[in-house]
């Protein structure tokens, strides 16, 4: 999952009018949130677009000129926020009823919740015919209740990245891209830890610090659980031996000097290319920012605890459409677009490659110059594994964005140094608290 888009200022949204040629703010029919019947049409209607999300708007701008250049009857207005706030703006937005946005990044996992707090546009109708165009994870995660709520527009899984000449310097074997032979989390500890005795600023990084996506491998390779269990996955299940074990294991790493106190993710990868990082932990997106790194690197399958089991990240982002919309035709052509024509306008034309939902745009993502190099092509090779044998799925309840959100709280303790049992007790007092709502 993507998420290391440099943020755009605290409260300030950087907003980008994509112009289209005989583009105009009419309606395309949209129903502003009754019951009326709306369908994706057989020709463009004349519309503007507004879409929320949390990348960068510059970064998008091939995106919204190729779509520009297919559908040039609609307009679409991007305004990105930075991440962590993209859920407070969308509950106000939404709560405002008045169509903007029409079209937001919806993070996967939190699609049950969008969908029963009234988010989300009802789409299976009008999507059914693209079922088969999609992978069935990023279908799965964009559904709910037997009903698809969004079109997945990317996937993800997650690569240790390491630095060749850190490694020279602490003497250190570089680890296998051989996905068979991996590194245990006991092993990249030991050799982190001998990297910065051998003058690594940081002997490990998690791209994502603090964020479930990237840190809920460690208790399910310890064979904990997702995090919830019970009906609906209401039950809060992060106290047990394997969460506590693994949070003590994560704390260490900043208690002990190997992974950096105060570097945010959105600095995470910027803080890699600076050199002075032995390992990172990070998802494919990484790739193109190292074909101009001033050292040599590697990548190797994300790792395990010893005598546990190979668990990796999965499932990234898709566009809901708000059930408030104005032009929900236009909308859903845009999503189209972007999730299925040309195996996925946003993965066709995205420079950053992020692992694509479709299938047809799959083949085309492997093709990237960013995998022509020997590393490249290792990536390759385990991204095709881990996609296919070793990917969980994020906990799937409608109480995620709480989930996350509590979560990522204790994360952050633990990292400052709180008692790893104290702060899973506290968070799972917090998550009886919020779910009582749902039962």
């Amino acid at each position: 999952m993507r998420r290391t888009t440099p943020a755009v200022g605290a409260l300030a949204a950087a907003v980008m009018l994509v112009t289209a040629a005989c583009s105009s703010g009419g309606s395309s029919g949209g129903d502003g949130g009754d019951d009326a019947a709306w369908a994706l049409p057989d020709e463009d209607p004349t519309a503007t677009v507004q879409v929320l999300g949390h990348q960068d708007a510059a970064d998008l701008q091939p995106v919204f000129d190729a779509f520009s250049e297919a559908h040039p009857s609609i307009t679409v207005e991007y305004e990105a926020v930075p991440f962590d706030q993209l859920n407070s703006v969308l509950d106000a937005r939404i709560a405002n009823k008045d169509g903007n946005p029409d079209v937001y990044w919806a993070d996967q996992p939190r699609i049950p919740a969008l969908s029963a707090r009234g988010y989300a546009e009802d789409i299976t109708e009008q999507f059914a015919p693209d079922a088969e165009a999609w992978d069935p994870a990023p279908l799965e995660s964009s559904s709910f209740d037997g009903h698809q709520w969004a079109v997945p527009i990317a996937n993800s899984t997650q690569l240790l990245y390491y630095n060749k000449d850190l490694l020279d310097a602490a003497g250190a074997e570089y680890p296998s891209a051989a996905v068979e032979d991996r590194m245990t989390w006991e092993e990249i500890t030991e050799r982190a830890g001998a990297a910065v005795d051998a003058g690594a600023q940081n002997g490990l990084l998690f791209g994502q610090v603090n964020r479930y996506y990237q840190l809920q491998p460690l208790p399910m390779s310890l064979g904990g659980s997702a995090g919830g269990t019970g009906e609906g996955n209401l039950t809060p299940d992060v106290t047990s031996d394997a969460w506590v074990e693994a949070m003590t294991w994560y704390g260490s790493l900043f208690a002990d000097g190997l992974s950096p106190q105060g570097v945010a993710p959105e600095q995470s990868d910027a803080e890699f290319l600076t050199g002075n990082t032995a390992y990172m932990v990070q998802g494919p997106w990484l790739l193109p920012q190292l074909t101009e790194a001033d050292f040599e690197w590697g990548v190797a399958a994300h790792p395990y605890f010893e005598g546990g089991d190979a668990v990796t990240p999965t499932g990234s982002w898709s566009l809901a459409m708000s059930p408030f919309s104005d032009d929900k035709e236009a909308a859903a052509v845009f999503m189209r677009w972007m999730s299925v024509e040309e195996g996925g306008g946003y993965a066709a034309y995205y420079a950053s490659p992020e692992l694509p939902a479709n299938v047809e745009g799959k083949t085309q993502y492997f093709e990237r110059e960013v995998f022509a190099s020997p590393s490249g092509q290792d990536a390759v090779s385990i991204i095709d594994a881990e996609t296919s044998t070793t990917a969980v799925p994020r906990l799937q309840t409608v109480g995620y964005v709480e989930f996350e959100e509590i979560l990522g709280r204790a994360f952050s303790d633990v990292a400052n140094g709180a008692d790893p049992a104290g702060a899973l007790a506290s968070a799972s007092s917090e998550l009886e608290t919020a779910w009582a709502q749902y039962r």
